[in-house]
């Protein structure tokens, strides 16, 4: 909820509260998901060195344990943080990564999100053969779904179809 409305230091105050109360009951995937919610408000605040180091411990955490569902997001985040430094090579590796366990595990949410995010990031790297059945996937999801982000998904879509 603080996430969400930019309040950042209180968001930081219960996530690490979650945390500290992961670790002390043993709740890994807890401890992961927390990781990566702390790392997404460092990311906020433009510290991308700090939420880069969060992002690789929660994946850590989530590969030891084996939730693969688990490091979806984090994957995801991270090919945002890896963006955001002008890393495309590497947020192309860690999209796919997150698109392969995504479909492996019959993700829909993450097979969403990462579609639309590696299809919109390929498109604007001029790879629209990639890049629009991306979208296009990403769109048939949220309509099957009714997911609120399908408008924007076919903005996007118009927008780099109208490109050609």
């Amino acid at each position: 909820m603080y996430h969400a409305r930019g309040d950042y230091d209180q968001a930081l105050k219960y996530y690490q509260q979650s945390l500290s109360i992961s670790r002390e009951i043993g709740d890994k995937a807890g401890e992961g998901a927390t990781l990566n919610n702390i790392g997404q408000i460092y990311k906020a605040r433009g510290d991308y060195e700090q939420a880069l180091n969060y992002l690789q411990e929660s994946l850590s955490i989530s590969r030891e344990i084996g939730d693969r569902a688990g490091m979806i997001p984090t994957l995801h985040n991270m090919a945002h943080l890896h963006i955001q430094n002008g890393q495309v090579e590497e947020a192309l590796k860690k999209f796919i990564e997150a698109l392969q366990l995504a479909r492996e595990t019959r993700n829909a949410e993450g097979m969403l999100n990462v579609s639309r995010s590696m299809g919109i990031l390929l498109c604007q790297l001029g790879n629209k053969k990639e890049g629009l059945p991306l979208l296009r996937q990403a769109l048939q999801l949220g309509r099957a779904m009714g997911h609120p982000g399908v408008a924007q998904i076919e903005a996007f879509l118009r927008q780099f179809e109208e490109e050609d």
